[in-house]
């Protein structure tokens, strides 16, 4: 049942994700090669440089990457979303989760790395 869910709330996400990085793509090629190394962030080291900050321990009420409860709560109206308060800032959590320099697409697949992380959890008794 886990697994059905993920992929429901995953299916639009990977869509709006991938056209995102489709013009990112087509923006790179024209755009200098160090701009082109900045996008090779992968969700997990985007995570562990400054999301683990306050994802790990739930501080200002942010989700933590092993809550299934919190984030599924979260993610019902779609991770898309979901990403868009994150990317806009809301709450405790300043715009892009203080980092400016991560592109849309770096960003929501930072938050479905968690969210993924989250659901894969076992459930808390």
């Amino acid at each position: 049942m886990k697994s059905k869910i993920v992929m429901l709330l995953a299916i639009p996400f990977a869509i709006g994700a991938g056209a995102v990085q489709s013009a990112e793509k087509t923006a790179e090629s024209a755009a200098a090669p160090t701009a082109a190394a900045v996008s090779d962030r992968s969700a997990e080291s985007v995570v562990n440089a400054k999301c683990i900050e306050c994802h790990g321990p739930g501080k200002k009420h942010a989700p933590r990457i092993d809550d299934r409860e919190d984030w599924t709560k979260r993610a019902s109206r779609g991770l898309d979303a979901l990403a868009l308060g994150a990317i806009r800032g809301h709450h405790g959590m300043p715009a892009r989760g203080g980092r400016a320099d991560l592109t849309d697409a770096e960003f929501k697949n930072a938050i479905f790395y968690m969210f993924t992380k989250a659901v894969s959890a076992p459930t808390k008794k």
